[in-house]
């Protein structure tokens, strides 16, 4: 019986380049977290960046 099964063998694939994804809409936390640290650059660079 197994001598009607017939066998596939996958095609070699070929090594493809890495594609880069399309950009999509931004989520909705990137705002926040830009305001987030630029106030934060700013609040060091108005105390003077080093502490002492």
């Amino acid at each position: 019986m197994s001598d009607n099964v017939i066998k596939f063998r996958r095609p070699e694939k070929k090594s493809e380049p890495p594609v880069k994804r399309p950009r999509g809409p931004l989520p909705g936390w990137l705002p926040f977290a830009v305001l987030l640290g630029v106030a934060i650059v700013i609040f060091f660079v108005q105390s003077g960046g080093s502490p002492g």
